[in-house]
């Protein structure tokens, strides 16, 4: 076996382990708040997590530095019927080839076709929706975090404390607190044009969308993160009132009054 399959193994199994830890962390995030206000865990994937006593969903996020809102394939935009703009993230995807080898051999070339297609998804995301009357962006954002309306209650674990918010709330502090453009280089190994990200107005990025072809195992997908302590902090700062429940859960906002134990 050669040393390149070796190292390719190698960084294939860490990156499975790092993706299995995470989501373990998530699981247990949920039971225990499935415990603590006696609700119980959702069966099966997407965005809902836990049903609480009033048969509301959570979506529930656990202390990670970046939450992964969603790692896609081709074939999930693809399909998609509610995704808004899918059609802009193929053509992301397709600024790469199908084999990573070709990639690989001419990484300039492919980040060049990419360029384009990051500046369509950004003025995408800016536009206004004609038939929504809302931004694209805020269409993105409820789609993405919560797959559209499926979601009641956006529910972060910080340490020993569980925050739950008003789902629709947290689209629209979201929205309404963020820009979007695109990347600038930064290093000389960079090039421009290569993400969308969100920035506050402070000017601190609080979410990107990025290829990711960093691997066998990445290749050709598209990533959306957004950063934990600064979107906790903006939603705990932006959304009032705040009560305190127990000793351990706090709500904000619509859900102070809606959420029951």
């Amino acid at each position: 076996m050669s040393e390149e399959i070796k190292q390719i193994r190698k960084r294939r199994a860490m990156t499975t382990e790092a993706a299995r830890r995470v989501k373990l962390a998530g699981h247990e995030a949920e039971k225990e708040f499935a415990d603590l206000i006696g609700g119980q865990i959702y069966p099966g994937t997407r965005k809902k997590d836990v049903i609480d006593a009033q048969n509301n969903i959570h979506s529930v996020k656990s202390g990670d530095k970046k939450w992964q809102i969603f790692l896609y394939v081709k074939k999930r935009f693809e399909d998609s019927i509610g995704f808004l703009g899918a059609r802009l993230f193929v053509d992301c995807i397709d600024s790469f080839p199908e084999v990573r080898k070709n990639y690989l051999n001419n990484k300039t070339k492919h980040k060049l076709n990419l360029q384009s297609k990051m500046r369509a998804l950004k003025n995408f995301l800016v536009d206004t929706n004609p038939i929504f009357f809302h931004s694209n962006k805020l269409i993105f954002f409820q789609e993405a975090i919560f797959h559209s309306s499926e979601v009641d209650y956006f529910t972060v674990k910080e340490n020993n404390l569980f925050h739950i918010f008003d789902a629709n709330e947290v689209i629209r502090i979201i929205d309404d607190s963020t820009v979007v453009a695109n990347s600038k280089a930064i290093q000389d190994d960079q090039m421009d044009d290569q993400k969308v990200i969100f920035k506050l107005s402070n000017d601190i990025t609080i979410g990107e969308i990025e290829m990711r072809n960093d691997s066998e195992v990445h290749y050709r997908q598209v990533k959306f993160w957004m950063d934990r302590e600064k979107t906790l902090d903006l939603l705990k700062d932006k959304i009032r009132p705040i009560r305190k429940k127990s000793e351990r859960i706090i709500t904000y906002g619509k859900a102070a009054d809606r959420f029951k134990l």
